[in-house]
């Protein structure tokens, strides 16, 4: 079957004797203003040019497997082309240019660093301890979390004395590692109980929930107010309490403020000095009558 080689070249407005390389350009140039993208708000012209692009397909497809098989163009003399009537696709090139294509807006393209990827973590942590130093500026300087009979006397307005200055204390609700470290080890241990002689100190969750202390075995605790005697009993903070009770009985809070103390997950609250609330959590307990109170 023969081809008829002068429709492809009518089809791709291309002259007699052109070249390879012309006839390339003359295609990408016809398929870039005949292309469909560019006529999406035409339905009529989208039709038209939709045809006209799978003519050029074909075209340039049967001219380039001839040249593929023959190494030239199969018209490559002048006198082939007399009376050649080649397509006007002027007005399509027109239409062209009034219909921009439906991705005419420009991706932005940015090299995202890993630079970058490690910066936003670092500003959203710099951010949150901003706001947080923001929002504590009114609070009171928090005092030593450190159970100590001399912190304990600076904060309770007294002046310390040279027993109080080497002598470490644990109270209601410290962790076990601090009984530890003030007591020592215990002579022996009895489920949550821990023995030093014939006093006893217990134990739930690991914290102090009370303690027994006897004449002659010592217990280097903070439960022991002022002009009180140590008979054995845990005192308990109750509502109404001043400030200097709750201290010398719990202890330095781990963050304080003119109405809250706080110890851990618990905390306990005033009003005019007095207690007037408190949480105990079970992580760290209170020496209070129950884990949670309020005055009404």
């Amino acid at each position: 079957m023969s081809v008829d080689y002068h429709r492809c070249y009518e089809a791709l407005q291309l002259d007699p004797g052109a070249s390879w390389e012309a006839l390339r350009k003359q295609y990408k140039h016809l398929v870039q203003h005949c292309h469909p993208d560019r006529f999406h708000g035409d339905a009529e012209a989208l039709g038209e040019v939709e045809a006209n692009l799978r003519k050029l397909n074909a075209a340039y497809k049967v001219l380039s497997d001839y040249y593929k098989r023959h190494k030239r163009l199969p018209l490559d003399a002048a006198s082939n082309h007399a009376g050649w009537k080649f397509q006007d696709t002027s007005e399509l090139r027109q239409k062209s240019e009034q219909f921009q294509p439906a991705r005419q807006w420009p991706v932005l393209k940015l090299p995202v660093s890993k630079w970058l990827v490690l910066a936003v973590p670092a500003l959203l942590v710099i951010l949150v301890i901003s706001f947080l130093a923001f929002h504590s500026a009114d609070e009171e300087e928090a005092p030593p979390t450190v159970g100590t009979a001399e912190a304990m006397a600076v904060h309770a307005g007294q002046e310390p004395t040279p027993e109080t200055k080497s002598q470490a204390l644990f109270g209601y609700g410290d962790a076990w590692m601090t009984v530890l470290k003030v007591q020592g080890e215990p002579a022996s241990r009895t489920g949550d109980s821990w023995f030093y002689g014939k006093s006893r100190v217990d134990f739930r969750d690991g914290h102090v929930v009370g303690w027994v202390q006897k004449k002659g075995d010592p217990l280097h605790v903070r439960g022991k107010l002022p002009g009180e005697s140590q008979s054995g009993k845990t005192h308990l903070i109750r509502l109404g309490d001043n400030k200097k009770r709750v201290l010398l009985i719990q202890g330095p809070p781990v963050m304080k403020s003119e109405r809250r103390w706080g110890y851990g997950p618990s905390f306990i609250e005033f009003h005019n000095g007095k207690v007037v609330r408190w949480h105990s959590s079970v992580l760290r307990p209170l020496a209070v009558d129950k884990p949670d109170a309020r005055k009404d």
